[in-house]
């Protein structure tokens, strides 16, 4: 029972180096701060997102993903955002926090160039009460360190426009150890630099349509790199629908709609992996507000 207990830490918990230590939601497309600090005061308005992501459904213990954020401009050259989030897989649990702040700079009269640095705060649990032994006395649950804060940096820099935006991102620069470094094996317990590179582009086909395609790169230390592949159709700029593929893990649907300072989506994951044998797919929903939004704004086309 001990190695058993040992392995599913070691996977669930640790994760290793080679696998995506932070959750991410399939809609991240319209809400991009949670990849990028930077884009941090892209927006003349106060952007705030509530998403609440369900993984793996019908499989106990699966994987439930909240987020909490907001951003917006600061000034005429600065912008200030952050997110909380809690993360559950089984007996694993993480709670984040990140405060950013953004700077922005004019490359010409139709493009910027913003620069951020954001703080990021991590907690870990593993709650021992879901973990059931054979053995009543089982030294490898008694000595299993259960909690675990970690501080992190994360860096961003955008390049945008009315059109296009394109951004990287790296967090979890400082790579701390979340349980302390183990005799034999000090990576174990680390937590890997991540890098996003995101970019999207929207094309008008007329006045009423508009079709957005988007791609993210992913690249963890250690593993191979992973991307997706997005495309929505936007009609009236107020009605979306549209899908994405990631690589060698899911097919996922999108589709949405704004309705004055809201905007609510529903996306649904099949999973393209043999886990979809024992699960019915993930669901994901959002739910954000603009706040405080000037009035010429209102009749431009924007990417949140």
């Amino acid at each position: 029972m001990k190695n058993i207990i040992k392995l599913f830490v070691l996977i669930c918990v640790v994760n290793t180096v080679s696998a995506q230590q932070i959750p991410l939601t399939s809609q991240y497309m319209f809400n991009d701060y949670l990849l990028n600090p930077a884009v941090a005061g892209t927006t003349d308005y106060l952007f705030a997102t509530l998403s609440a992501r369900s993984q793996w459904t019908g499989l106990d213990g699966a994987p439930e993903t909240q987020f909490f954020s907001m951003h917006s401009k600061l000034g005429e050259k600065m912008g200030v955002g952050g997110y909380v989030y809690n993360d559950e897989t089984g007996p694993i649990s993480e709670r984040g926090i990140q405060l950013s702040y953004a700077y922005h700079l004019k490359v010409s009269d139709k493009s910027n160039l913003s620069f951020s640095l954001a703080g990021m705060l991590f907690f870990h649990n593993i709650n021992r009460a879901y973990l059931k032994p054979e053995e009543g006395d089982d030294a490898a649950l008694t000595q299993l360190k259960v909690n675990a804060v970690s501080p992190d940096i994360n860096f961003g820099v955008l390049y945008y426009t009315e059109k296009l935006k394109l951004g990287l991102s790296s967090p979890q620069l400082l790579q701390n150890n979340i349980y302390g470094a183990t005799e034999g094996s000090q990576t174990l317990n680390q937590l890997a630099r991540h890098y996003y590179l995101f970019g999207e582009y929207k094309f008008p086909i007329n006045d009423k349509f508009t079709v957005v395609p988007s791609t993210l790169l992913k690249y963890v230390q250690g593993s191979p790199m992973q991307f997706d592949l997005n495309v929505r159709a936007v009609y009236n700029k107020k009605y979306w629908i549209g899908a994405s593929y990631r690589y060698d893990n899911a097919i996922v649907a999108l589709i949405g709609l704004s309705y004055k300072k809201f905007s609510f989506g529903y996306s649904y994951d099949y999973s393209s992996t043999d886990i979809k044998d024992y699960s019915s797919g993930g669901h994901e929903i959002f739910l954000s507000i603009k706040l405080f939004e000037k009035e010429e704004q209102k009749s431009r086309t924007r990417f949140n």
